[in-house]
């Protein structure tokens, strides 16, 4: 990153003490003149915006009382700071950003994108756009037909994929299955396609719908719907059939609960 004479004065507002601590981190190891405070809640992130100079927020899509939508709505344009959205797999507001041409960090990021949003970032202070942005911030929030889409459901629908300089949005429903592969998973589809996710299994398996999606073993998760058959080797134990004949061994951490919401007895 380059230099900035400019002193700047930064807000971390995300309710997970570990995504803060990250941002607090690569802060700390820019050449940038800052300082910046941390707020856990959407609350607390209002009164300091409303109460101390704040340049620059990170903002996270979803806290637990706020969404970060809800809390700009709070907001009058004029006390909008510059803002980098933090979101995680968050198809609605992704798509939302890329309309309007504003920048965001989907989570997990690396720290080469967490530059480049605060290089952008600080470029906007820097050129004094930041009114231009705060229009294209209220032109975002009047554009969320149905902010409340946000907190719906504790599954999503649609995964997003990063692909270069590209986002990719892959339906969950054509997911057949997943395999660990280090701090990876590859992902396959019913049309035989493989997509590579920088995400952990256990992160994952969290987001998606616990009636179709099922873990077998540690590095395994399947989609209900192209399970082709159940095979009871003896002994206790199990392997898992996919319609495309690829086979899965059920380990015994995973089986009561995978054959109880398979049905079998």
């Amino acid at each position: 990153m380059h230099q900035e004479s400019k002193h700047i004065d930064i807000l971390i507002a995300d309710d997970e003490a570990l995504a803060r601590k990250r941002i607090v981190k690569f802060l700390s190891e820019s050449n940038i003149d800052c300082s910046f405070t941390e707020a856990s809640s959407g609350k607390e992130a209002l009164t300091y915006i409303n109460n101390q100079k704040i340049d620059l927020v990170f903002l996270d899509i979803k806290m637990t009382d706020m969404n970060g939508f809800e809390l700009l709505k709070q907001l009058p344009e004029e006390k909008i700071p510059i803002i980098i959205f933090v979101t995680a797999f968050d198809v609605f507001a992704v798509q939302a950003f890329e309309v309007q041409a504003i920048d965001f960090l989907l989570k997990p990021y690396k720290k080469d994108r967490f530059y480049e949003a605060l290089d952008r970032g600080l470029k906007q202070l820097k050129l004094e756009q930041h009114t231009i942005f705060q229009h294209k911030v209220s032109r975002l929030i009047e554009s969320m037909q149905d902010i409340d889409h946000l907190e719906s459901k504790n599954h999503i629908d649609t995964l997003v994929l990063k692909s270069k300089k590209k986002y990719y949005f892959l339906q969950v429903s054509d997911i057949k299955y997943i395999k660990s592969a280090s701090y990876y998973a590859e992902i396959y589809t019913k049309t035989d396609e493989r997509h590579v996710h920088r995400i952990s299994m256990t992160d994952l398996i969290a987001k998606l719908d616990p009636t179709m999606f099922f873990r077998v073993n540690r590095s395994v998760i399947v989609h209900k719907s192209f399970i082709q058959e159940v095979i009871s080797e003896g002994i206790g134990d199990y392997s898992v059939i996919m319609n495309d004949k690829v086979s899965f061994v059920l380990s015994k951490k995973y089986r009561y609960e995978f054959l109880k919401r398979m049905g079998i007895k």
